[in-house]
């Protein structure tokens, strides 16, 4: 059986996703980038409405599954999945029950050959921390990040320690991973965000520390705007942060510092293109920030650089219909 050199690489890519657990950096720059958020299993358009929805889980599943359909066909299409890095900027799930987490891993090595990157939304974690059975909710979604990143190569905010029979994890959970000039961190919730938590079996408890990731964040700033790369910022919620003034005037300064290009967020399932809520400018200053809707509003993003990488093309698809997209706005890439 003969192969074209596109499925060729992408069967190679998803032997070295199941070897290594995490989608791998092609050092090719890519052309595309996606950006999506909030499949929040098992939410749907109805459930945003507030309404009831006695068939949510299948209305969910279908939303779902035609919004990564959509994204699948765009890569498919345009150079393969290897190509175009997809970032699924958190509310994974609503509950991070363990069946919801399994099934949106099932979507997205189906969907997405095990190509994809993706940050803890507050639904995954921040929400069910002492609102679930020994903590599992929150800590199986810690764990599922941790297992997929941690020593495998990426750049994480994440150690351990010894305490008795269990463990301690602390950090913030936030990484970076290069494709080719590109630069992406992935912050999770929201950068000033803090909890601590305990889970599993009373005689050998694993403790979770997640601390914020400033400090991180500027080491990782630093080193890539050495590097002259083009940084993306990604995280869930783009406002409505924990942080104190001093923590939310020092992440501006040093974005704006290191010339951070962009910032993608999700959060707000109606909300897709650029955001323009009152507290932009305090958190961000110049930066421009775009949010990329929902699974159950049918919307994500589409950021295509041009061809002399100076320029940065946002697109909105709705209907999960690619071919359609609409430009939000074409910024310039900072180095």
């Amino acid at each position: 059986m003969k192969l074209s050199m596109n499925k060729w690489l992408a069967c190679l890519a998803l032997v070295l996703v199941n070897c290594w657990g995490s989608s791998i950096a092609f050092a090719e720059a890519p052309q595309h980038m996606i950006f999506a958020s909030d499949s929040q299993y098992p939410w749907s358009d109805l459930t945003d409405k507030g309404e009831q929805d006695p068939n949510k889980e299948a209305r969910s599943r279908e939303l779902i599954e035609l919004q990564y359909s959509d994204i699948a066909s765009f890569r498919s299409l345009n150079g393969g999945a290897h190509r175009i890095p997809v970032m699924i900027n958190g509310d994974i799930t609503a509950f991070g029950h363990g069946g919801e987490r399994s099934y949106m891993r099932e979507v997205f090595e189906k969907k997405l050959l095990g190509l994809y990157d993706y940050g803890l939304g507050n639904h995954d974690y921040a929400n069910n921390v002492d609102d679930c059975f020994w903590n599992n909710c929150a800590a199986g979604s810690v764990n599922d990040l941790k297992t997929r990143y941690w020593g495998n190569g990426v750049s994480m905010d994440l150690a351990a320690r010894s305490s008795g029979l269990g463990k301690i994890y602390y950090g913030s959970l936030a990484y970076s991973k290069g494709f080719g000039d590109v630069h992406l961190v992935q912050l999770n919730n929201e950068p000033t965000y803090t909890v601590n938590f305990t889970s599993g079996n009373p005689l050998a408890r694993t403790s979770f520390e997640i601390t914020d990731a400033l400090d991180w964040l500027e080491r990782d700033l630093k080193s890539a705007r050495a590097q002259g790369k083009i940084i993306i910022l990604n995280m869930h919620k783009v406002y409505d942060w924990a942080g104190n003034d001093a923590q939310i005037s020092r992440f501006k300064q040093m974005i704006n510092h290191y010339k951070v290009t962009a910032v993608f967020g999700g959060h707000d399932h109606k909300g897709v293109g650029i955001h323009m809520y009152s507290r932009k400018w305090e958190l961000f200053g110049e930066v421009p920030v775009f949010m990329s809707g929902s699974a159950s509003q049918q919307t994500y993003l589409i950021a295509s650089f041009a061809d002399d990488r100076q320029s940065l093309k946002i697109s909105a698809v709705h209907n999960s219909n690619w071919p359609s997209r609409e430009t939000v706005r074409v910024i310039p890439v900072l180095k």
